[in-house]
């Protein structure tokens, strides 16, 4: 008699989520293996300026993003050598003792779309995971919110009861997001005072002291395909 197939999704819950893992909304039962669960797409996305700024610098800026939401069962085109930032559908909670990694999904990488660029999640993460989505390809792909993209691996932190309490208060840039996120920045004077330099040099655009010029600079980011 064939033997009913184990629940992969209880094995991580009765190993892990007694510890204060929180995923939400809680993956099918097909999304678990005994190493990892898949991730899936979510709605929004933060679109580079088109065409792209001349340069970026990594500073105190706010870099020139539009967001946009696709609607389920829509897509996103993502044309050749172009990146995007996504988001995971679900939210996240990882303890103080529990770390994590967000990997690209072997068939989606066969694609060559590549989901991360920062895979590491710290201790006491919660959120959406904002992905740093590039297709690498020659052909343009269509991104549908919803598919499975990515797999979270859990990895244990051994921390004794003083780092734990050490720990409890939340530190860190990205906190409790619930969409893509723009990369936040000190100002690269005071980064690289501590190297010491004082007066970092950086070009001065040719649009920068007309204002109508840098309008006419700006275009319109991609849209969703309907």
């Amino acid at each position: 008699m064939k033997q009913p197939r184990p629940d992969k999704r209880q094995h991580i819950v009765d190993r892990d989520f007694d510890a204060g893992v929180v995923i939400t909304p809680m993956p099918l039962n097909e999304d678990w293996s005994d190493d990892a669960v898949n991730l899936r797409l979510g709605n929004h996305f933060l679109l580079p300026q088109s065409p792209p700024q001349p340069f970026i610098v990594l500073d105190d800026v706010k870099l020139d993003q539009t967001r946009v939401h696709v609607p389920w069962g829509e897509y996103l085109v993502l044309p050749p050598h172009h990146t995007v930032l996504g988001s995971t559908l679900e939210f996240i909670k990882l303890p103080l003792d529990l770390a994590g990694q967000i990997l690209t999904r072997s068939s989606i990488a066969r694609t060559f779309i590549i989901i991360e660029t920062a895979p590491w999640i710290h201790p006491g993460y919660r959120g959406c995971l904002t992905l740093e989505i590039a297709n690498v390809s020659n052909t343009p792909v269509l991104l549908h919110p919803g598919i499975a993209i990515g797999q979270l691996l859990l990895l244990t932190v051994d921390l004794n009861d003083e780092e734990k309490q050490e720990r409890e208060t939340l530190k860190g840039s990205y906190i409790g997001p619930t969409f893509p996120e723009a990369p936040t920045f000190k100002s690269l004077r005071e980064q690289l005072q501590k190297v010491g330099v004082d007066h970092p040099k950086v070009p001065t655009l040719p649009w920068s002291s007309d204002d109508a010029t840098a309008e006419r600079a700006k275009a319109t980011t991609l849209a969703p395909v309907k």
